[in-house]
């Protein structure tokens, strides 16, 4: 359920509003009410911040380039062992717990967003960016040389 609540905005934050809308595919209502929620959420996450990506809106973690589904990914690998996950990318471990806070609470969030990477693949790609070629590189590549 949800309820009208209305606020008093000055016209140049309104005019502001309604470009972002416009940018976002929404209306200024729809925006203005995700951007409550987002900055509601940084308030209540530390390290968490809210920003734009080529697939919408999402969480990301502070001072990286990385959202929290991407952190959450490579802490599969690690069975969510903090310390090797914050060795991993060279973070403090704080930095990781932020993360799998945000992951805790908003699981459905993080599942579709790491769902939807996992859909991404060659042929996917192909359709976004038509010029797109696969290279294969052999295994040997890979091993050890003596």
């Amino acid at each position: 359920m949800s309820q009208v609540v209305s606020a008093r905005l000055p016209e140049e934050t309104v005019e502001r509003l309604k470009r972002f809308a416009r940018r976002m595919g929404k209306t200024p209502s729809e925006t203005g009410a995700m951007l409550i929620e987002e900055s509601l959420r940084q308030e209540e996450f530390a390290l968490i911040d809210f920003r734009n990506s080529p697939v919408g809106r999402q969480p990301y973690l502070t001072n990286s380039g990385l959202a929290v589904w991407e952190v959450m990914m490579v802490a599969q690998d690690y069975n969510r062992d903090v310390e090797a996950v914050a060795h991993h990318f060279q973070k403090p471990a704080a930095w990781v717990i932020a993360a799998f806070n945000y992951a805790e609470t908003y699981p459905d969030e993080i599942r579709l967003a790491m769902e939807d990477n996992y859909a991404m693949n060659a042929k996917a790609l192909s359709h976004l960016l038509p010029q797109t070629q696969i290279l294969e590189v052999p295994r040997t590549v890979f091993e050890k040389q003596p």
